[in-house]
């Protein structure tokens, strides 16, 4: 199972690579994570909670706010196999309101809730395989209360590193995953002694202490597009 990267996404973001039982260094992060988005939503949507919010993002139409390839170069051109982007990629984030004399005309709070769900997430998902690139690791989990009920952001990260590392790089979630860094500070307080003997198993071995949901399927990460 080692190395792996550890991703916490909560109010930031934390990168952390770990090499083995307590041998882990945090390497990255972020200051665009959870409290981004639901202090953004806060002004943008009437949502009384995080739950809420994630409830408007459901029904949203990120299309109407951001900016697609195809809206540059055309759906069906040539210039799209040139450049090898499908049409219905995020070419800017909110960039369709750029151009609006009125932005807001024609855009509900679910639009706008969807768009910045997603733009908070590609960028987490951005972050995450560079630094798995760097560090030559193909193996990412992902942690942490803005996952929870959270299908959009579990939906896009999985294909966002399937797309950015063509396949050589996969994303993982976890059961629970809002309560690892509470886990972990109660487990590193109770004096539990290790061997500091580093897990011998190949990368592609699973480990099965842990209980995670399967990783994202092709199937399952192409509605992640939208």
């Amino acid at each position: 199972i080692y190395p792996y990267l550890l991703v916490s996404i909560g109010t930031g973001v934390s990168i952390l690579r770990v090499d083995g039982p307590r041998k882990h260094e945090r390497i990255s992060g972020s200051t665009i994570g959870g409290g981004t988005y639901w202090g953004l939503c806060r002004l943008l949507t009437g949502s009384d909670s995080f739950s809420d919010v994630l409830d408007l993002a459901m029904k949203g139409d990120p299309s109407k706010v951001d900016m697609m390839v195809g809206d540059i170069y055309g759906k069906n051109s040539d210039a799209l196999e040139k450049i090898g982007l499908p049409s219905d990629i995020v070419a800017s984030s909110f960039g369709k309101l750029a151009a609006k004399q009125n932005p807001s005309e024609g855009i509900k709070e679910e639009d706008l809730a969807r768009a910045l769900l997603l733009m908070v997430t590609n960028n987490i998902g951005q972050v995450a395989h560079l630094n798995a690139k760097l560090y030559n690791i193909s193996r990412i989990y992902f942690i942490g209360t803005f996952l929870q009920h959270n299908v959009i952001s579990q939906q896009r990260l999985a294909y966002s590193i399937d797309y950015w590392s063509k396949g050589e790089k996969e994303a993982q979630f976890l059961e629970h995953e809002g309560y690892f860094g509470a886990l972990g500070a109660f487990l590193l307080n109770q004096g539990i002694e290790h061997d500091n003997q580093q897990y011998k198993g190949n990368s592609n071995d699973v480990d099965p202490k842990l209980k995670k949901k399967r990783s994202m399927k092709r199937s399952f990460m192409s509605r992640a597009c939208h």
